[in-house]
Formats: C-alpha cells, sequence, structure tokens
C-alpha cells in the first residue's frame, strides 16, 4: 500500500515540478525560521535548568513601597535577614550571597573579578556540578575558594588548581586564598555569576554596623523547599514574620509592610521576571508559528486549487472500489511524505542560517540531535502535526469528489465559487500576518534607530568613562591621575561624580518645598565633582552652574580621619527638569534661588536652587527619567564611589586610553585600569532589544516572502487554467490591459482585505511593545500605509509577470491549448 502511495506521489511531483518546488520550498523556509526561532525560545526560557534540582530553589524579593516605590522590586535582603528566619524556621535550608568585586594579584598585572560570599552551606542548595573538590567540606575554612574551569584556566594554565594560592585584595588589605574546588563552567543561559566562591565572613556591629539593618539591602537570599506546596505555604507566612521582626528598623516604622513587602520567587522564573521580557519572547515565539502557519497554508491553497488535475484520478479509483477514507489516508500520507522531505530541508537551512544568525544577534544557538533527544522528539512531533494539518483539508475536499459528475463533465472540476472564496481566504489570512509582521517591522528598526539617535541630554561622542576610579582610590592618588590626563594630548578636560553613562550611584531623598503640605517628594540626589557638567556637555536650561571657588556651592572636604558629620546646613545645588516639574514649579526660571528641604536624621537640611539643567539620560531607554538634585561635593573622601569623565577631541580614543593607561599604572599599580567610550558603556541598554529586533525582523521578511512564494504558485495555476478564458475575451476585442487589470485586480484583492485584519492586529501588538520603553517613538500611520503598500508592491510584482505573459498571448494559440 506505501509503495502504491509513493509511486502515485512520483507521478504526480514529476508531472507538476513547479508546484512541487513551491510546496517544498515555502514549507521549508516555514519549518528553517520556525526551528530557529523555536531555539531562541527555548534557550530564553531554560535559564538556570541546568541546576540539578533547580525548581526546588527559591529567592527572596524585596518590593518597596510606598514614598519609595520607585525602587520597585529588587533581589536583595538585609545581611541578617537568613539567621533571623531561621530562628522562627529551624528547618529551612537557605544560604546567602553576597556580591564582592575583588581585585586578584596573580603577578604584576592586576585583574578585576567578581566574587560571590556564600555560607558553608552554599552547595546544600546550589547542587552545582564539580569537576573537582569535595561538596561536603567546600568553604568551611576562611581561607577557601572554588573557581570555575575556566577561571582555574585563566590563572593556572594547565596546572592542576587544587591547593594552589590565589592573592586577593577585596575592600581592604591583600588576602591569601586557596583553591579547594572546581566548578564545571556554567552555560550561556545562566544569569548566574558564580565564577568565585568565597566564605561569607559575618561582619560584627563594629566593622558594618548596618549589617543587621532591615531597610538596608546586601544580600540575595536563597532558600530550597522538597515541593512548591510547602514554597507557598511558608510564602504566606513572610508577611508576618516581617511585621514581627521589621518593626524594630526606625527607618521602617510600626508598619514595616507598609514601606516594604518581601515574597519568594522560583529560580526559574528569575530570567523572565520582567513583563517586557515576557513579550518579547512571547513574540518571537509568535512569529515562529506564524510563519509556520503560513506555509502551511501555502500548501492547502495550492492542493485545493490543485483538486482538479486529481479530480479523474480520484474518481477513477472510486469508480474501482476505493473508499473515501482510503482516498483521504491517501493524500494525508502524500503531505506527511512532502512535509518529511520538507523538514529535511527545512533543518539543513537551520544550520546553514544559525552561524549567520549568531553573528548577527551575538547569539549561541545551535541544532544538538546527539546531546538533545526532545529535540528530535520535538522535530518528529512537528513533521507530523505539520503533514497532518497541511493534508487534512486537501484530503477532505478531493476525498469527497463525485465520480460520476467529473466522469461527466467535460472539463475538470476546479471547486466551483466556494472552493475559490476558500482559497482567497486563506490568502487574506496569509497576507493579514505579513502586513502585521512588516508594520512590526517598521516600527521595530525605527525604535532600535531612535534609541541609537536620540538626544541622551549629554554629550557621548569624545567621552571616555573610567569605571575604575573608585573609592579605592585615596583623593591624592585621584588628583594626580586627574592631573596628568588633562595635560595628555587631545585631552580636553576631566571630571567626576557618582553617575557616568552605563553606570552609576545615587542616593533617594526626601525633598519638600517650605510649607509644603503632605508626603515629601523622593528625590534622587546626586554627588559630582567640579566641572561635571562642562565635561559632560549638558545644557542649562536656566540659572548658573556650581563654581568650585563658592563655599556654598563645593562645601570644604572632612577632614581625614573625621568622621562623615551632618549634611551642611545650606548648600546650593542643581536641578534637573524633572525635579523641577515635581517640586511643583511653574518653570526652569521659577525654581531659581528658591529653597527646597531635604529631610535628614537631625531634621532638615536647607538647599537653594542655583541651576536648572535639562534631562539626561545615562541609563536604559525603558526606565522613566529620574527627577535628580546635583551637589557639589569632594569625591575623594572615604566611602564615595567616583566614576571619571574625560573629554578628548581630535584624535583616536584607543590612543587616549592607552596614555590613560600609562599613567594609572605609574600612580596605581597595584590596581586594574577600567576604561570604555561612553558609547560602548551604554551598549548593554541596546544590545537585547537589537538582538531580538534582528530575530524578529528575519522571522517577519521570511514570512513576506512565503505569503508571495505562495501567490506566486496559485497565480501560475490560476492563469493556466484561464487561458482559454483569455483567449475569447482577445478575440471579442478585449485589450491587453483588460485582460491585466482582470487578472490582477482578482489577486490583489484578498490581499487589499488583508489590510483590515493586519492593522489592528499590528497597532495593538506594537503599542503594547512601545510602553515598555520610556524613550520611544511616536506610532504614526506611516508605519501602516508605507507596510501596506511595500507588500502590495511585492505582491503585484510577484502576479505581475504571469499576468503579462497570459495577455500578451495569441488568441489562437490559447484557444488550441490543452
Amino acid at each position: 500500500m506505501l509503495s502504491h502511495y509513493l509511486i502515485t506521489l512520483h507521478r504526480t511531483v514529476t508531472r507538476h515540478r513547479l508546484y512541487a518546488v513551491i510546496d517544498v520550498l515555502g514549507l521549508a523556509v516555514g519549518i528553517a525560521v520556525f526551528l530557529v526561532l523555536f531555539l531562541d525560545v527555548r534557550f530564553e526560557t531554560s535559564f538556570e535548568r541546568w541546576i540539578p534540582h533547580a525548581n526546588q530553589i527559591y529567592l527572596i524579593r524585596t518590593t518597596v513601597k510606598g514614598p519609595l516605590s520607585s525602587l520597585g522590586t529588587v533581589d536583595q535582603t538585609a545581611g541578617g535577614f537568613l539567621d533571623v528566619l531561621r530562628t522562627d524556621y529551624p528547618q529551612l535550608v537557605g544560604t546567602r550571597v553576597w556580591e564582592g568585586s575583588i581585585t586578584m594579584q596573580p603577578g604584576t598585572q592586576p585583574t578585576d573579578e567578581n566574587v560571590e560570599f556564600v555560607d558553608p552551606n552554599f552547595f546544600q542548595v546550589f547542587d552545582l556540578p564539580l569537576v573537582s573538590g569535595d561538596k561536603a567540606t567546600l568553604l568551611h575554612r576562611p581561607d577557601d575558594i572554588v573557581l570555575t574551569q575556566a577561571k582555574a584556566r585563566q590563572y593556572f594554565g594547565a596546572a592542576n588548581p587544587l591547593g594552589q594560592r590565589l592573592t586577593i585584595s577585596f575592600a581592604g588589605p591583600l588576602r591569601v586564598y586557596r583553591v579547594v574546588g572546581v566548578l564545571k563552567d556554567r552555560p550561556k543561559n545562566s544569569d548566574l555569576d558564580f565564577d568565585f566562591l568565597a566564605p561569607l565572613q559575618v561582619p560584627s556591629d563594629a566593622e558594618l554596623p548596618t549589617w543587621r539593618s532591615w531597610s538596608i539591602l546586601r544580600t540575595t537570599t536563597y532558600l530550597r523547599f522538597d515541593s512548591s506546596g510547602q514554597a507557598r505555604a511558608f510564602d504566606a507566612q513572610l508577611d508576618s514574620f516581617w511585621d514581627r521582626h521589621a518593626a524594630s528598623d526606625s527607618n521602617l516604622g510600626p508598619h514595616p509592610s507598609s514601606k516594604m513587602q518581601i515574597h519568594t520567587l522560583p529560580l526559574l522564573s528569575r530570567h523572565l521576571i520582567e513583563p517586557k521580557d515576557q513579550a518579547v519572547v512571547g513574540a518571537i515565539g509568535t512569529v515562529g508559528v506564524l510563519t509556520l502557519l503560513l506555509a502551511v497554508l501555502n500548501y492547502v491553497n495550492l492542493a485545493t486549487a490543485r483538486a482538479g488535475m486529481r479530480a479523474r484520478e480520484v474518481a477513477i479509483r472510486k469508480v474501482t472500489g476505493a473508499s473515501r477514507a482510503l482516498i483521504a489516508v491517501q493524500f494525508m500520507v502524500e503531505a506527511i511524505i512532502i512535509t518529511t522531505f520538507s523538514a529535511l530541508v527545512g533543518m539543513a537551512l537551520c544550520e546553514l542560517a544559525l552561524p549567520l544568525v549568531n553573528a548577527a544577534g551575538g547569539l549561541n544557538l545551535k541544532l544538538d540531535y546527539l546531546s538533545n533527544p526532545t529535540l528530535i522528539a520535538a522535530t518528529l512531533a512537528l513533521v507530523l502535526a505539520v503533514g497532518a494539518g497541511a493534508g487534512l483539508y486537501p484530503a477532505l475536499v478531493l476525498s469527497a469528489l463525485q465520480p460520476a459528475a467529473v466522469l461527466a463533465s467535460a472539463r475538470t472540476p476546479g471547486g466551483g465559487r466556494a472552493s475559490s472564496r476558500v482559497r482567497e481566504a486563506l490568502v487574506a489570512v496569509q497576507f493579514a500576518i505579513a502586513i502585521a509582521f512588516a508594520i512590526a517591522t517598521g516600527v521595530i528598526v525605527s525604535q532600535v534607530n531612535h534609541l541609537r539617535s536620540a538626544d541622551l541630554g549629554f554629550r557621548r561622542d569624545g567621552l571616555i568613562v573610567v569605571s575604575s576610579f573608585s573609592d579605592a582610590l585615596n583623593a591624592a592618588q585621584q588628583d594626580s591621575l586627574l592631573n596628568i590626563w588633562r595635560s595628555l594630548p587631545g585631552v580636553v578636560g576631566a571630571a567626576v561624580a557618582e553617575v557616568a553613562p552605563g553606570e552609576g550611584n545615587t542616593t533617594i531623598r526626601e525633598f519638600k518645598r517650605p510649607g509644603q503640605k503632605g508626603a515629601a517628594t523622593i528625590i534622587d540626589i546626586v554627588k559630582t565633582a567640579p566641572d561635571f557638567f562642562q565635561i559632560y556637555g549638558m545644557r542649562l536650561v536656566a540659572g548658573r552652574l556650581p563654581d568650585r571657588q563658592r563655599a556654598d556651592d563645593y562645601p570644604p572636604a572632612p577632614t581625614p580621619g573625621a568622621k562623615p558629620g551632618p549634611s551642611p546646613s545650606s548648600q546650593d545645588i542643581v536641578l534637573n527638569s524633572s525635579g523641577v516639574r515635581l517640586l511643583g514649579f511653574q518653570d526652569a526660571a521659577d525654581a531659581i534661588g528658591k529653597t527646597v528641604l531635604q529631610t535628614t536624621d537631625a531634621g532638615f537640611s536647607r538647599h537653594v536652587i542655583i541651576g536648572v539643567v535639562g534631562d539626561f539620560r545615562f541609563g536604559s531607554p525603558q526606565k522613566a527619567l529620574p527627577a535628580t538634585v546635583y551637589v557639589g561635593a569632594d569625591l575623594g573622601a572615604p566611602g564615595n564611589n567616583a566614576l571619571a569623565g574625560v573629554r578628548y577631541a581630535g584624535t583616536d580614543p584607543r590612543r587616549v586610553m592607552d596614555r590613560m593607561a600609562a599613567a594609572w599604572r605609574q600612580i596605581v599599580p597595584t590596581l586594574p585600569f577600567r576604561a570604555e567610550t561612553a558609547d560602548a558603556h551604554v551598549e548593554q541598554y541596546y544590545r537585547s532589544d537589537e538582538q531580538h529586533g534582528l530575530l524578529f525582523i528575519i522571522g517577519a521578511l521570511l514570512a513576506v516572502v512565503i505569503a508571495c512564494v505562495g501567490l506566486y504558485g496559485l497565480a501560475s495555476f490560476n492563469t493556466a487554467n484561464r487561458v482559454k478564458e483569455i483567449g475569447i475575451r482577445k478575440t471579442l476585442g478585449a485589450s491587453t490591459a483588460d485582460v491585466m487589470k482582470l487578472l490582477i485586480g482578482q489577486f490583489l484583492r484578498p490581499v487589499l482585505v488583508a489590510n483590515l485584519i493586519a492593522w489592528p492586529l499590528a497597532f495593538l501588538t506594537m503599542r503594547s511593545w512601545l510602553s515598555g520603553f520610556d524613550e520611544r517613538i511616536g506610532l504614526g500611520p506611516l508605519y501602516f500605509l508605507g507596510a501596506s503598500l511595500l507588500t502590495l508592491a511585492v505582491a503585484l510584482c510577484t502576479v505581475a509577470g504571469q499576468t503579462f505573459v497570459v495577455a500578451r498571448a495569441d488568441p489562437a494559440k490559447a484557444l488550441r491549448h490543452d
């Protein structure tokens, strides 16, 4: 029976090669696009699944509420949170992770690394795979350290790392650690930064008084439960636990839950916790499914259109005793065979495309058949599902033909008006999807370009950010470096602040105007050194900028060794435009010279607004620009996280950074030098959207191609079937233009109808996507009109060639056409 099906299929394919190629090509491209996007979705949804028993691990998240709600939800808890938690729930299995930045001293060239200081029972929660070492004894001594394979190769080469020594500087003098274990390198689908693990030494109250403060969030707390039910039961008790214990913190008051709330989150849900990220991954998956659907619709459309070609075959088989069920099975088997061949071609196309997609999108997607049996099972299921879905409707249509009507007819049946309408409806659905994709592509490209070219409020060209210019340097070292850098060829100037493009430290404080009723306003406060605004090229809206010669602008630095005192009773400040609006001033000019009050432990400190600068964006374009107060400060004092900005002109930035690095090695030989241009520093905020946008664009473009390939095949079939009709029309006086108008109008009618479906669908989808950006473009009508006209033009070009050839044909030859 199967051999008969194969022989019949071979005859059909060889007789109608063009349609067979269109069937296979359309399905193959659809399957290839689906596989590529499926791999990306699977990658994004597989984060941390490489960890054994990852489904049992939960982290504690803190949601800041009330006046401080702008901070949102973070993964940190108080340093002593887990200690108190264990007193109430001694059966809990939990561990803390405190991330720190260390300087490794392997020789004469220091390097920066991140280390995770963890509790000794860390491996009871995270059963991470080890290359060497004993989990039962790891991290129980204060000088133990565990590192990954990659770091072991970096620092010890081919030597056995166990027992080797590492000299590390962490916020103080050098310490020597002994390597006691080596972790397997974590895969790319992980957000955990476990390159180095060292024992957490809980600081005393004298060393760090705020360690046990409930409102100071420092560590990430992980818990392990045997079941999700246990986790939910524990989560339900956290509110009462919080109110019982956190009320002792004066910053939270008698009702801590009104300002902060804690809850658990499964580790596997952490990567896609943000709604925007979930929407992006969902959109990519939708593109893959819809592209595959387009390919299936192509097959269905062409198969039903060609029903007449096989009508007599079906009729004769029925006359000779074949049942409708047997005929339906035959066409289903043919569809599955074609789909299987198409899937093989599609997988080959996917293999060829993945290196290009990975290179363009910065991804690491791959088809790994041997190590991932689920991929093979999923591919087989996909073939069966697509084959069954593509072949079902044609099988039902063809098996329903009546032998008497078919054999008595002078011409082969074409399915009638109902079948024609079904085919037009399928074409309309195809192009609705294609037009919606085209609109989305235009919006995504415009948004990405807008983010790249948008005015961020400061001059990012000709700017170098030095992120290693931190509190590890003393004031004398900072001053020496700045003086040398300012004298370098091509350098215009340098300035220091707590913030820089791509990173920074801000503190939130409560401000209010004198006599203001109600709650104070939460505003970010940033410390800046002289020339900060000039070096970054920020726009002065009103007033003046701080002057280093004025004591009220830059108060004197504290005496070395003295404890930090309260804020000065009066200090001049600069406000940004968002701060002007938030504090209720009419405009920037109205704010100049006005006094605002800042809440302090001692009551209020007074500040006079001397200037207003325009808003500028150092951070993510997805987040709203915060209201900010800028105060002058001596950032060489201990405890300040200083970031330097160096302005250059007329020279190569690499040459400038090399000279800066040489000066750094002279002044600070024991610390690594880290610097990038401002553009490179903010790249982190755009890379993810560009990578996912590229995948979306590739899928959308190929969806349009698939729709046009299907339209080409349908147009080719229909024009071939209407050769005699066109010959008669031309004999009766119809011109070539009349014939082309008739044929093109028939083909483009469903394309025009498709806009009624595509426009509202694309509008709702892209409006939701753009809402995730604070800096975004407007969703204007040009995207919709442009996409529709472009798709219409492509469809017109697809069918115009065939219709022109048929319309220009000699009527005599057309009437003799068989």
